[in-house]
């Protein structure tokens, strides 16, 4: 996994400051940073990292792997990247808890998040996500199914050979499809690129 990267605090922050100059967005991404690492104490991925690790990351490959440069829109997206798994893996259950906490920001946020959290009903989980024509919801489920793509061979044979599946099948043809842009084309294909290789892995030698 050597495409895979985790950055620490003092980093991720730094590349913030970078990018962005208004304050208040800045605020805004350190209380989502903040927030997200809290709930998601303790809690572990298949791949044994922290699962806060895996939505920071995410939002890495959106500052570091795109050209999103527009300050608001970079910001909603890092945001979102943040909470994206927040409703569906820990209390905050709710849209309308993210809506009380981003809103004053941008409605997209919570948005977008409620459109990226899995249903317990996996067809009403497609979807959802399927029906989305927001490309912040693009941009961000493409940024985590790269990341998901790039750690998956640490996971069981049968889920790699499933999510790879999953991705040739139903991401990649929704990220391609209108409406769509060059960012996330070019995540897709950095996802489609890796999946190919999970794919060659699983091959035997």
């Amino acid at each position: 996994m050597e495409n895979v990267y985790y950055p620490r605090r003092k980093e991720f922050f730094a590349k913030v400051k970078e990018l962005i100059t208004d304050e208040r967005c800045r605020t805004a991404i350190e209380v989502a940073y903040n927030l997200s690492k809290e709930v998601f104490r303790g809690k572990l991925r298949d791949d044994g990292e922290r699962a806060f690790n895996h939505c920071k990351a995410v939002a890495w490959i959106i500052m570091t792997e795109t050209g999103i440069r527009d300050q608001l829109r970079l910001t909603i997206l890092i945001i979102t990247a943040l909470w994206h798994d927040v409703m569906e893996d820990t209390f905050t259950a709710q849209k309308k808890h993210l809506r009380f906490i981003f809103d004053q920001l941008n409605p997209d946020i919570a948005e977008s998040a409620y459109e990226l959290t899995k249903s317990k009903d996996k067809l009403k989980k497609w979807i959802r996500l399927l029906k989305s024509r927001r490309l912040p919801t693009k941009i961000v489920k493409a940024a985590d199914r790269l990341h998901n793509q790039r750690t998956l061979l640490a996971c069981k044979r049968a889920k790699i050979r499933r999510k790879n599946k999953e991705t040739r099948e139903i991401i990649l043809p929704w990220l391609r499809a209108e409406p769509t842009n060059a960012d996330i084309l070019a995540l897709a294909d950095k996802i489609e690129e890796q999946t190919t290789l999970n794919e060659r892995a699983l091959k035997p030698k």
